[in-house]
């Protein structure tokens, strides 16, 4: 019976299928097209673009991560999160050589948190050191991304060390000048510290 109306409602199945791709496919050249946008206003108000190899640098200095094994040093853990259908979610452990960061660069959707682990994945209890405060503003068009760097300019709001567009969005990276160790005891200070930085931009 459910077999038959599954054959039954195909061609049904198969429109709301093409409306779907047809969806995403749009959706994704409004994400590509607002991105570009975004990249080009940043250019001319003279923000520097900064290959992929050279922001994780600055973020981990060289010497901050694991370089032999047991150095009481952590590594970062990235995550490759596929399309549905094209294989399973990924991670991927990058010592201080950062060489494997080709294995997640120019993927479409990589993460890679401000954090060093221990071990393979990164869960709280293998958190290591933090390095930077990573605030993600949604919706950010050209329009209020003008209006964000006006108000950085003019010190309303605080300046990050790094603007990365998200496509949609952005994310203001804040650099911490050193690493902060990751005790259990320090997670509300933390997490006060972080809702300061969203308060302070909405």
């Amino acid at each position: 019976m459910i077999r038959l109306a599954v054959k039954a409602r195909g061609s049904e199945v198969q429109k709301t299928m093409a409306k779907y791709t047809k969806r995403r496919d749009k959706r994704g050249y409004e994400w590509k097209s607002a991105y570009r946008e975004k990249e080009a206003l940043m250019l001319e108000r003279g923000y520097p673009e900064v290959s992929p190899h050279d922001f994780y640098r600055e973020l981990f200095p060289a010497g901050s991560l694991q370089q032999e094994p047991e150095d009481g040093k952590g590594n970062i853990i990235a995550t490759q999160i596929r399309p549905s259908g094209k294989g399973r979610t990924r991670q991927w452990v990058i010592d201080d050589s950062l060489k494997m960061l080709d294995k997640v660069i120019g993927d479409r959707f990589g993460l890679i948190p401000p954090i060093s682990f221990y071990g393979k994945s990164h869960t709280k209890e293998n958190a290591h050191e933090l390095f930077a405060v990573v605030v993600d503003v949604d919706y950010v068009g050209k329009q209020q991304l003008k209006n964000l760097l006006k108000q950085f300019g003019n010190g309303v709001q605080l300046r990050p060390t790094y603007l990365v567009s998200s496509g949609k969005g952005v994310h203001l990276y804040y650099f911490l000048q050193e690493p902060v160790q990751l005790y259990r005891n320090r997670e509300e200070v933390l997490a006060e510290l972080k809702e300061a930085f969203i308060r302070r931009l909405w």
